[in-house]
């Protein structure tokens, strides 16, 4: 209770939790009126009598749970959120989160590596900064593919409840909230897909809970979470200077209304500083500028990256399995060579009557279009060619504007296109070749007949497999079929569009490769039925009969496949580097035990004098084998890769030796984006602090265990029943007997996912040690934050202010330690420390105690580490006292009951005391983290405004071609100037914010426990 207001005929509370330390929440109730009003004990110690005493390991589930609660802001080196995931976390994933609880406003680019646990990372940052309460509203924005997986990881994995917001939602919400109510506010964890959210409904939505004049302070929301982050960054520029997309817009008008940003991105830099720095600006506007080149002290600061080959096991070796990138030689016949003169030849016709640029640039895109779809298959030709023949007959390119400009959406159609999935993918490219019409010349007779020929073929083929169809059948036969019975191996195979996947599939099922064992996972597939394909692909190959995984790159991003999967075949080749890396991490990821097997194609005639049809695909061949063996950080240089695979499809020359791609860009990606090379170092310093956190707050497996059967037990609950592991013969598992009443939810994930056909689904069992549950889906890691445990821990929590749940918060014990001179008394409180914004600054469970004689007075123990040295071994190792010991304890408690409480007042003070000087410790180190980097920061746009030099950047000749970039570039100088001038202001309210967070610290005291230890020789007399 905070605040009274006393009227004439009613009184106002206002009420503050103290549940879960949430304090600032409050609440204002009228007294007379709130029924089954009443006034609980929340702030004194048990009523201690004969028959109100509770075993000793009662006492002690009951103590963990309280302790388990109290998270301290003071100490930054101790972590919960490891023991409230579902994950056995590995050391390394740690170091986001340390670094966010030692900051005074988190701004982190997760930049691992594909496959290193990015999620899982982003994951402990939020229940960290959750359980500090140093933030309440979450956003997740991410691709589309990606909003379930994120839901049911951050459920599984955290225990946390994230709600999708999308259009559906909001109809939901309309209905069960009123027309005006926003899911942005019904909803504190949220995901959204970045395509939504570049919709006129969420923009709509937004404005209406965005301050209009910008951002203020307090922030509208708390954490950002931006996965993969690289697609907002501004593409890799066409000639000098990178240009904001629309979704670079979105994102840095909604980054700043955040407290916290947390952005993931295994390639955040292409090779340009201009696209890099402006991801960076999104990100800590107090620490970058867009265009300016960032200081190294800041990168390192702001950067978390850590490639595979830097993550070793304890004894050295690599923790990541070694790529084998391999080509599989195809014998290209003739017919299929002929087309692709066909097509060359239709390009060359096309050339020769452009005169101007946007021609051209129209041109070149239908070419790679084309040229993309027949490197694909016959059946995605056939749909490509189609669709131009349509185009060129039914429209005139008559409607031509007298500027020779190039439309945006043609330069930028590749970067935009990268995200998309294969329907959005095919819509785009249909659409492209409509919009490109009028930029073009109406087509020749010869160009119409030479698309004719070419449809022809592609229809004829599609009844049969081709050359590299062939290969592939030969390839899977011998890996998943190479008799009539099916073997235990799995293949993923890639293409990048629906149409080659449906032939291959029908393919496979004429060949004898389809049924039960044969899945597809495209854009097309609902959510729920996308991640049923994914969980069989994942399951057993013993419990679940699918064998072949034909993908589109819908499956590409985000999506894990490397349980009982090494192999995988890229059946085309993208034209983007970067989606070769994306596929290759669906396997090649954490918890992949053999060596990642990658397979693309080439004409057998590569390494002699071949045709352009040949030497194509060689070249595809090289950029595959390139990026599969990941020698490179491979950010920069997939962008290099990129404009070269273009051009060499354009038929242009392509000066470029692949294998030393993208060196210079590399290295100067590497001094802008460092990588983490000392991972073994800070795994050591990650361990270290996760072990303390172990030994100070008691997070065992079986001090988890004991809680939950504690509390089951009070809430006459079936008790967990062992559960017998035939299959890997782990122990430590338990069946969770069928729960009642409320207690039903505590069974929530309890159920296998997978549905399998004819039968119920299977119940997992659980484990409270991370140790039996890592690299296995068939067991549930039972971690603080999931609802069994936390079920039990709030039970055992409420037991504070309620008597009926049967916990009288008192034990006594007998213990055998000589040294203990008279009957101990221990008493156990939550000592809470709370800032003048309400919020928690530190919590903990302080202990207080000292001698009880039987004649005289309580004698308080001062020596804290002998008291908990003793207290601890007692409620582990102590007998129950006896009855006739418990009443002799009981006759003597009123005359101990307010020294013990004076004893904790005492130790309440001293806490407070050295609580108060590191507290001021740490506000001084948050204010001069502040001034530094605003400092440091106003020193490197000053160095910046100094040396540019407009005319170095542009030339006479670029300024007439770059008119966007040259807007762009002096947008970004004008605000550097206007950032300057405003850094005073920002460093002034900064400083404010961390003042109002420490100033007029209030302390609360609310005890909980009585602890009795009778010597061994007083029980017996």
């Amino acid at each position: 209770m905070s605040e009274i207001d006393a009227q004439e005929r009613s009184t106002v509370l206002t009420l503050q939790s103290v549940e879960d330390g949430r304090y600032g929440e409050t609440l204002e109730v009228v007294w007379e009126v709130e029924p089954g009003r009443s006034v609980l004990p929340a702030g004194s110690l048990p009523e201690v009598t004969e028959h109100a005493f509770d075993p000793p390991e009662r006492l002690a589930a009951f103590l963990d749970a309280v302790r388990w609660s109290a998270v301290t802001s003071a100490e930054v080196k101790v972590l919960q959120a490891p023991f409230r995931s579902g994950i056995a976390v590995e050391d390394y994933q740690l170091e986001p989160v340390a670094r966010a609880v030692d900051a005074p406003r988190v701004n982190l680019l997760l930049a691992d590596d594909v496959g290193l646990g990015k999620t899982i990372e982003a994951g402990l940052v939020a229940q960290e900064l959750l359980l500090r309460h140093r933030a309440r509203r979450i956003l997740i924005v991410c691709p589309a593919g990606l909003t379930v997986k994120w839901r049911d990881e951050m459920a599984e994995k955290f225990g946390l409840d994230f709600t999708v917001i999308d259009s559906e939602r909001c109809a939901i919400v309309r209905r069960e909230h009123g027309s005006a109510a926003n899911p942005f506010e019904v909803y504190p964890l949220a995901i959204v897909s970045l395509p939504w959210l570049r919709g006129q409904k969420a923009q709509r939505l937004l404005d209406e809970i965005l301050p209009p004049d910008g951002p203020t302070y307090p922030r509208a929301f708390d954490l950002l979470i931006l996965d993969e982050a690289h697609h907002v960054a501004p593409a890799a520029p066409k000639q000098v200077y990178a240009v904001d997309s629309q979704q670079t817009k979105l994102i840095r008008r909604l980054a700043p209304h955040f407290s916290h940003r947390l952005f993931l991105s295994a390639t955040p830099h292409n090779g340009y500083l201009s696209s890099f720095t402006a991801l960076l600006e999104i990100l800590d506007d107090q620490r970058f500028a867009r265009g300016v080149e960032p200081d190294r002290t800041a990168v390192r600061d702001t950067v978390v990256r850590r490639l595979k080959r830097d993550i070793v096991n304890p004894d050295g070796t690599p923790r990541f399995r070694e790529r084998q990138a391999r080509a599989m030689l195809v014998n290209y016949p003739d017919d299929e060579r002929e087309i692709h003169g066909l097509l060359t030849e239709f390009a060359a016709l096309r050339r020769k009557k452009l005169t101007t640029t946007r021609g051209r640039k129209a041109t070149d895109l239908v070419t790679l279009l084309l040229k993309k779809r027949l490197f694909s298959s016959p059946a995605a030709f056939a749909h490509t060619v189609g669709v131009y023949l349509e185009t060129l007959r039914s429209r005139s390119s008559h409607a031509r504007p007298a500027e020779d400009e190039v439309p945006a959406w043609l330069e930028d159609f590749f970067d935009d296109t990268a995200t998309y999935d294969d329907e959005l993918l095919a819509e785009a490219e249909d659409d492209a070749l409509g919009r490109a019409r009028p930029l073009q010349p109406d087509a020749s007779d010869d160009e119409i007949t030479l698309l004719e020929r070419m449809q022809r073929w592609a229809l004829a083929h599609e009844a049969e497999p081709d050359a590299k169809a062939r290969e592939l059948i030969t390839y899977l036969r011998g890996v998943c079929k190479p008799d009539r019975d099916w073997t235990n191996n799995r293949v993923v195979v890639f293409t990048e569009y629906r149409d080659t996947q449906q032939w291959l599939a029908e393919i496979l099922h004429q060949q004898g490769l389809g049924g039960a064992a044969l899945a597809q996972l495209h854009g097309g597939i609902p959510t729920d039925e996308r991640e049923q394909l994914r969980l069989a692909f994942q399951a057993d190959p013993t419990e679940h009969p699918v064998r072949i995984l034909l993908a589109t790159d819908a499956a590409s991003e985000g999506i894990d496949l490397q349980s009982h999967c090494h192999r995988l075949v890229n059946y085309d080749i993208p034209f983007n580097p970067n989606k070769l890396e994306q596929r290759i991490g669906r396997i090649d990821r954490y918890g992949q035990t053999e060596n990642p097997d990658i397979r693309h194609f080439v004409g057998t005639g590569w390494e002699g004098a071949v045709d352009s049809y040949e030497a194509d695909l060689e070249f595809l061949s090289r950029v595959a084998t390139k990026v599969a063996r990941m020698e490179e950080d491979l950010g920069s240089v997939n962008a290099v890769l990129a404009d070269a695979v273009q051009k060499r499809m354009l038929g242009q020359t392509v000066n470029i030796d692949i294998d030393r791609a993208g060196a210079r860009t590399a290295r100067t990606q590497h001094r802008e984006l460092p990588a983490e090379t000392q991972v073994g170092e800070q795994v050591r310093r990650l361990r270290a602090n996760l072990d303390d956190t172990v030994r100070e707050l008691g997070i065992t497996p079986d001090g988890i265990k004991r809680v939950v059967d504690t509390a089951l037990e009070l809430a006459r609950q079936q008790p967990l029943r062992p559960h017998t592991d035939e299959k890997h013969l782990a122990q430590g598992l338990y069946q969770v007997p069928p729960l009642t009443g409320s207690w039903q939810r505590a069974s929530a994930g309890l159920t296998e996912k997978l549905h399998r056909d004819d039968e119920p689904p299977r119940q997992l069992p659980v484990t409270f040690d991370p140790a039996v549950s890592g690299g296995r889906d068939d067991v549930v890691l039972a971690h603080l934050n999931h609802p069994l445990v936390a079920m039990s821990t709030r039970l055992l929590r409420a037991a504070v202010s309620n008597q009926d749940i049967g916990l009288h918060r008192a034990t006594a014990v007998v213990s055998e330690d000589p040294d203990l001179e008279d009957v101990l008394v221990g008493a156990f409180s939550r000592f809470v420390l709370v800032g003048a914004d309400g919020m928690r600054l530190h919590e903990e469970v302080l202990r207080a105690g000292g001698w009880a004689p039987e004649h005289g007075r309580f004698r308080r123990l001062e020596n804290l580490t002998r008291l908990g040295g003793r207290l601890d071994h007692a409620l582990a190792k102590g007998v129950p006292a006896s009855e006739p010991v418990r009443e002799r304890v009981a006759e003597r408690w009123p005359r101990m009951r307010d020294g013990l409480l004076a004893a904790l007042d005492w130790r309440a003070g001293t806490r407070r005391q050295s609580l108060d000087r590191a507290l001021d410790q740490r506000k001084e180190a948050e204010r001069k983290r502040v001034v530094n980097n605003l400092d440091q920061f106003a020193a490197t746009l000053r160095q910046a405004l100094d040396n540019e030099d407009e005319s170095a950047l542009f030339s006479k000749v670029e300024l007439e071609k770059t008119r966007d970039e040259l807007a762009q570039y002096r947008r970004d100088r004008q605000a550097w100037d206007e950032r300057l001038a405003r850094l005073a202001v920002v460093r002034d309210r900064e400083l404010e914010m961390i003042e109002d967070h420490y100033r007029d610290r209030k302390a609360h005291l609310f005890p909980v426990a009585v602890v009795f230890v009778v010597p061994k020789r007083e029980a017996i007399r």
